[in-house]
């Protein structure tokens, strides 16, 4: 069921109607026929007992011998109707229930396409099936699959996921930072790449691929400039994935590593040309592919490059080389930074994913991609004759052709190849490279069965208990192989459960230390309480005792003269109730905003001289009261503020001190609030924030303050 997900619903009901038509049975039919005569000629009882690559080489043959046949054909035809019928209803049915903007072609293509590429996700190998679009640019997403299946490398993935999981730093380069800085310079440097500019996430995903090449190869030596040009191809071929505000994903660098690194190790002799004797010699060979096009479909091109690279040589290099010396030395040194960056910086990105495409799809094909490269390197130099034949220097070519080859279009290229090397280069895809299989049918034969029998890997004779063995042998190493996996997932479960219990077990511990915690807290708010409590309790009890004190010498004083008197001559109550009394008097409260001494009203003075004895002894003792607290009020404002110029110098230091300790106010509500509080912007914080910013805002004004006096004795001295 869930391989059937993979396909679109379409195919699935074309493989069904298949399935069960007459044509399909019949096939089958002649199929199993073929098989059975090549079992009886090999002396082979059963179809299981042989081997999986026995098994496969008697299927081939079998296909082999009904491919021209009646039955083959009828089936074919079948097919290829009932794919038409369903897709077709699969489109009719998109457009009356989506209404859908694109054209009905459109979305036949787009159904095709979606049925080809889940075809070749299951069965990879029919990757040779896309030979059929060469001299075509491949859809997007065929694009991308196919040069997954002709790029793919399982185990170099594997290795840098492991590595990524393990220690991600050794997939980082140690010149990191110098391969970041390099790929920046080439996106804004390179005009044919102007569409990189600005894209974080192709930014990112060329700097982690060339960084992770760079440390495989454990060297301190610097990449070369040409590296940095191959990984381009991948990059925006894998646009889709990759976005340009955000790093791209450890998935999607992953798969461009795997096809970056593949595709190097992959690279012709002339394409790597590290002057090496054997590049030297592929590069030879190479160019006199390109000689060879040349002469024959743009020999006036030969005859430019002959005379702009060597200009005044020509009779020298006659005698001594030649003049075919004369024309592959000029067209080296022309076409080999071509060669080398695979065209990269010289056409612009739809005609390079263009040629990408066919160099991709023929790598299963020895020698196609040389063949490829060479008539398109050809084919680049005839379409840029017109603008080279005027350039007098070798320099002068390199810049035309630097400027003039990104305005080349795909369909330039692709009218020159239909023109002149479809033919060949389509042949040399489509042809049949493994040895013809004997056909074991003589009626449908051309040749005898016997024929070409010698280029075939035809399977050993084998002895019944030898092939009995064998299928035990298998059994077993199925078994085996069951049991593993058996154990794996057993294993796998067991890992999962101990995880779960390692989690949990870190989750109650986790749970216990904040119970833990939040009843230490609790205990210490208790504490705290308590302590304010027993604080609160003691103020209480001070006040009453200072309460009753005061009533106690109020009674003193409202008592008769008498009885006045009789207390002087007890030296214990008045000393203490004086000392008392002015230990309150001279010591002041604790400033509030509300203690103005200006605003205070004025205790009336009495005279000096002794009350007259009409005076009753309650009103005696008043007055004596009141006198009393007039001298200590004026004693009392000569201590605070002076007399004379000792007052106005006070008066001075004071305003000097009221007016440093408004600024310090002000400039510490700049520091901790970062602006000036507005009025009942104070009042309406929540208590602990008031404390906390009066706290931070008293250490502030004390530090100015001790800062301040500390300048002050410097002076001084």
């Amino acid at each position: 069921m869930a391989a059937s997900q993979m396909f679109p619903k379409w195919l699935i009901n074309c493989k069904d109607d298949v399935t069960k038509s007459k044509e399909w049975n019949s096939y089958v039919h002649e199929l199993h026929e073929a098989i059975q005569q090549q079992l009886a000629e090999s002396h082979v009882q059963y179809f299981t007992d042989l081997s999986e690559a026995e098994k496969e080489l008697f299927m081939q043959r079998a296909a082999k011998a009904l491919e021209k046949g009646s039955s083959s054909k009828y089936l074919l035809n079948k097919v290829s109707a009932l794919m038409d019928i369903h897709l077709n209803e699969q489109v009719s049915k998109q457009l009356l229930d989506d209404y859908p903007s694109n054209t009905r072609s459109d979305l036949v293509i787009e159904a095709a396409e979606e049925g080809a590429m889940s075809l070749l996700k299951r069965w990879p190998d029919m990757k040779c099936k896309l030979h059929i679009l060469f001299n075509q640019p491949l859809p997007e997403p065929i694009r991308q699959l196919a040069w997954h299946l002709y790029l793919s490398n399982p185990q170099i993935r594997k290795t840098y996921v492991e590595l990524l999981n393990e220690n991600p730093r050794a997939a980082i380069s140690s010149q990191d930072l110098d391969i970041s800085q390099k790929v920046e310079q080439m996106v804004l440097a390179e005009p044919t790449f102007r569409d990189l500019k600005g894209s974080v996430g192709h930014f990112y995903a060329m700097k982690a691929t060339l960084s992770y090449h760079h440390s495989r190869q454990q060297t301190s030596s610097r990449l070369r400039d040409i590296d940095y040009f191959l990984v381009v191809p991948f990059v925006i071929v894998a646009d889709g994935s990759i976005s340009r505000r955000e790093p791209v994903s450890a998935k999607v660098v992953a798969l461009l590593v795997e096809e970056y690194l593949t595709y190097m190790s992959t690279r012709p002799g002339f394409v790597v040309d590290s002057g090496s004797e054997a590049h030297n010699e592929e590069l030879k060979g190479f160019l006199i592919k390109v000689a060879a096009i040349l002469d024959k479909h743009y020999p006036q091109m030969n005859a430019l490059i002959s005379k702009s690279f060597v200009p005044g040589r020509e009779k020298i290099v006659a005698t001594e080389k030649g003049s075919r010396a004369l024309l592959l030395e000029g067209l080296k040194e022309l076409i080999r930074p071509m060669t080398r960056t695979m065209l990269i910086g010289y056409l612009n990105f739809e005609t390079l994913k263009y040629v990408w495409d066919q160099y991709i799809i023929g790598l299963d094909v020895p020698g196609f991609s040389t063949e490829w490269l060479a008539v398109v390197i050809a084919t680049l130099l005839g379409l840029e004759y017109e603008k080279l034949k005027e350039c007098q220097s070798p320099l002068a070519m390199e810049a035309v052709l630097n400027r003039e080859s990104p305005h080349l279009t795909v369909q330039q290229f692709q009218h020159q190849i239909k023109r002149y090397h479809y033919r060949d280069l389509f042949a040399m895809l489509t042809s049949d490279q493994k040895a013809a299989m004997p056909v074991l049918d003589p009626t449908q034969s051309l040749h005898p069965p016997w024929r070409h029998w010698h280029n075939d890997q035809v399977p050993p004779y084998t002895k019944p208990q030898d092939r009995r063995k064998a299928r035990e042998e298998r059994e077993a190493e199925r078994e085996r192989l069951q049991q593993q996996q058996r154990d794996a997932e057993r294993q796998r479960k067991e890992e999962e459960m101990r995880e779960k219990k390692a989690a949990e077990g870190a989750m109650m511990k986790t749970a216990a230390a904040e119970r833990a915690r939040l009843d230490r807290e609790r205990n210490e708010l208790e504490e705290q309480l308590q302590e304010e409590r027993r604080k609160r309790q003691e103020a209480e009890m001070r006040a009453q005792e200072e309460i009753a004190l005061l009533r106690r010498e109020l009674d003193v004083l409202r008592k008769p003269v008498s009885e006045c008197r009789s207390a002087e001559k007890s030296p214990t109550v008045s000393v203490y109730s004086t000392s008392t009394y002015m230990s309150r008097s001279i010591i002041p409260p604790p400033p509030t905003p509300a203690s103005d001494f200006s605003r205070m009203a004025p205790i009336p003075e009495s005279p000096t001289h002794t009350p007259a004895p009409s005076l009753n002894p309650q009103a005696q003792a008043e007055e004596v009261i009141l006198d009393f607290l007039t001298k200590i009020r004026k004693s009392i404002d000569t201590i605070a503020h002076g007399e004379g110029a000792e007052a106005e110098h006070l008066d001075v230091e004071t305003n000097k001190y009221i007016y440093n300790n408004v600024q310090d106010v002000k400039r510490a509500q700049l520091e901790v609030f970062g602006h000036r509080l507005q009025p009942a912007e104070f009042e309406r914080m929540d208590a602990q924030r008031q404390k906390a910013t009066c706290d931070q805002m008293m250490m502030l004004i004390q530090k100015w303050r001790d800062d301040r006096r500390a300048r002050e004795l410097r002076q001084l001295k």
